[in-house]
């Protein structure tokens, strides 16, 4: 039972906040969040049939992405 191990996942994320004071009751929030910083390419688990394609990595893992880059600003009143 389960014979293969599979590779690492590997995901890094980063963001930047950045508060201002516009006025007494007003304030503006600059932010950069990056998903998957490094871009790292995570691949999915081996095959297990017993078929030519057994024990062999076909595709990424289900929830690896690329990297993603947002930018914002936010307004508090």
């Amino acid at each position: 039972r389960n014979p293969f191990f599979g590779p690492r996942f590997f995901n890094s994320n980063f963001s930047l906040f950045k508060n201002f004071q516009v006025t007494e009751r007003v304030g503006a929030q600059f932010r950069f969040e990056a998903f998957n910083v490094f871009n790292n390419v995570n691949p999915g688990q081996p095959n297990n049939c017993v078929d030519c394609g057994g024990g062999k990595i076909t595709g990424l893992a289900p929830n690896a992405s690329m990297r993603q880059l947002n930018f914002g600003a936010k307004i508090t009143f």
